[in-house]
């Protein structure tokens, strides 16, 4: 599993740089899309310079609220890139893939009932995290003693590293038993362009947009643990 640099490192590189070309792309990224994005990389259009910063969707919802230099947020939840979207009076966000969830560490979900230490994401910041509460409110397992990442990511290598027996994870990021689609809310993902139009890169982004949402990278979700978004989203 390749290492992501911390979003308070990425950002502190990228207000070092106020003078980046406007080629270079500053995306950030909800930590379960981020293998995504990396796999497809080498087919985004120009420009093609893109700087990934990854964390839980709620952290850097906060961090562009208070003026960190992204110019897209890929989200994994709607209400926070709509809120963006209001706020800046910016483009309306677009529903670029919809996720699913994965138990690590068990044959079955019936497993859990033998309790000990399970990891999910953050469910104040990271929407999986919020699916992975809804999923342990479903099974009813008292003895399960839950350990939060701050993202998603962190979920993983809690279990990867076996710190924990199992893990409630994003399908993208492990492979592992699926959970039913009705035990958590449906995890659609947004993004949108944090620029206005008249910045530098603003073109820019939107172009990146209508790539994400294009038929190229649509059909290709599912080789990640995604799915198409529904119509009504």
């Amino acid at each position: 599993m390749p290492q992501y640099c911390l979003a308070i490192l990425c950002y502190a590189l990228t207000a070092m740089a106020p003078f980046a070309h406007a080629s270079s792309l500053r995306v950030a990224v909800a930590s379960n899309f981020v293998p995504v994005l990396e796999a497809l990389a080498k087919d985004v259009p120009p420009p093609d310079e893109i700087t990934v910063i990854s964390g839980a969707t709620g952290a850097l919802s906060n961090q562009i609220l208070m003026g960190a230099p992204f110019d897209v947020l890929l989200a994994a939840d709607k209400e926070r890139p709509t809120r963006l979207a209001h706020l800046r009076q910016l483009k309306a966000p677009i529903c670029y893939a919809q996720g699913h969830l994965v138990l690590m560490g068990a044959q079955a979900l019936s497993d859990l009932e033998a309790g000990g230490r399970i990891a999910i994401a953050n469910p104040s910041t990271a929407p999986y995290g919020r699916a992975g509460e809804e999923v342990l409110q479903r099974a009813k397992v008292p003895s399960l003693q839950v350990i939060q990442g701050n993202n998603a990511q962190q979920a993983y290598q809690f279990k990867a590293s076996g710190n924990v027996n199992f893990a409630l994870v994003p399908a993208s990021l492990a492979e592992g038993i699926v959970i039913p689609s009705d035990w958590y809310s449906p995890i659609q993902q947004f993004a949108v362009s944090v620029r206005n139009a008249g910045h530098i890169n603003h073109q820019s982004a939107e172009a990146f947009l209508l790539w994400l949402s294009s038929e190229q990278v649509q059909s290709r979700l599912s080789q990640y643990g995604y799915s198409r978004c529904q119509h009504d989203s």
